[in-house]
């Protein structure tokens, strides 16, 4: 037996965590070379659970050498047929080489119900800016373009190279969908050439002013591409409610989260309410009130613990904290008292915080 399948376990051997199920996998589709289509089978008496909206992701909760690790990937698949996800491999990624190398139809996963915010709404025309693996949620808001009246879809893809590219074969079949590719590490004819920057997008832009007109703009991948697609758009005077973005990697090492500079040092009196259940500790304010609800064997949610996700959102009823990063948030959220627990630290002598909110 190799490595990783000595270290991952079946699912009958582990406890399923609070929010999941244990769903099978009906096909293990191969992509690209590093890359596969997972389709789940859900049970019937689940399939309300699971239902989705275009945009949003699964968290997947495994066992990888006795510990539990949760990762979150978007949706593909259109409504209405069977739930499914992507999955790049990622160089020395426990958890993705796992999926790409050894997952396999009749296996099972625990996942919990679809989460995210990064969604269509009621955009109609929509432009849409992926890099790699970030073309997912926006496969799963193509198909749906193509179900609506009078809408449309531009989109912007960057991959390393053409063999890089995910779902090139389905977007070819959407009739509502305008696809333009860039490559980073290969020069052909029919394609731009290098990343998507800032420059490169105003260049994009400026061909066709019409699509400042767009209802939305979706931006999915690095935290580089993003933050220059938004300048370019900024630049353009497009309004920020109209500008949607989800994270897949960002610059910044957080995991685990270092601990935040504040003038509280000391211990914090905390109650977490979770489920209409009340749990109360004692813990350091260098720790994150994640990671402390975790050493007291409080199953709370979460799943990036880089600021990204949203997974582990709570809500302030008492006390103040300070988060590390935000990727996720709006500032009306954090106004309202809702932060990221895996990037909060105590800032009071007494924290009440809600995850039923």
């Amino acid at each position: 037996m190799g490595f990783l399948g000595k270290i991952f376990k079946k699912e009958s051997a582990v406890k399923i965590p609070r929010g999941f199920y244990n769903i099978p996998v009906q096909q293990v589709n191969r992509l690209t070379k590093d890359a596969v289509e997972i389709v789940f089978s859900i049970p019937q008496d689940l399939e309300e659970t699971f239902a989705f909206k275009p945009g949003q992701y699964l968290t997947i909760s495994i066992e990888v050498d006795g510990k539990e690790e949760r990762r979150s990937y978007s949706i593909c698949s259109a409504k209405g047929v069977a739930l499914a996800i992507a999955v790049k491999e990622v160089e020395k990624g426990k958890v993705s080489t796992y999926f790409n190398r050894q997952l396999k139809a009749g296996d099972a996963v625990f996942i919990s119900k679809p989460e995210g915010r990064f969604l269509l709404n009621d955009a109609k025309k929509v432009v849409a800016i992926a890099a790699g693996s970030g073309i997912t949620p926006i496969m799963s808001m193509a198909h749906e373009i193509e179900k609506m009246d009078d809408a449309s879809m531009k989109l912007v893809v960057a991959n390393k190279t053409e063999q890089d590219i995910l779902f090139r074969e389905q977007l070819r079949q959407l009739t509502k969908t305008e696809a333009r590719y860039f490559l980073t590490q290969e020069v052909k004819e029919g394609f731009d050439q290098g990343r998507i920057s800032k420059d490169a997008f105003m260049g994009i832009i400026k061909e066709d002013l019409g699509i400042l007109r767009s209802d939305g703009f979706y931006i999915c991948g690095p935290e580089e591409m993003i933050h220059d697609v938004k300048a370019a758009l900024e630049l353009f005077g497009v309004p920020a409610d109209k500008i949607h973005y989800e994270l897949f990697t960002t610059t910044a090492k957080s995991d685990p989260a270092p601990a935040a500079p504040t003038d509280f040092k000391g211990t914090t009196k905390v109650k977490v309410i979770l489920d209409d259940e009340a749990h109360e500790f004692v813990m350091n304010s260098n720790k994150t009130v994640l990671d402390a609800a975790s050493s007291e064997e409080i199953d709370a949610p979460y799943s990036c613990r880089g600021g990204v996700c949203s997974t582990c959102r709570a809500k302030v009823l008492k006390g103040s904290v300070r988060m590390n990063l935000n990727y996720t948030l709006t500032d009306k959220e954090v106004e309202q008292g809702y932060i990221l627990t895996c990037q909060s630290h105590p800032t009071s002598e007494e924290l009440i915080i809600s995850y039923d909110e």
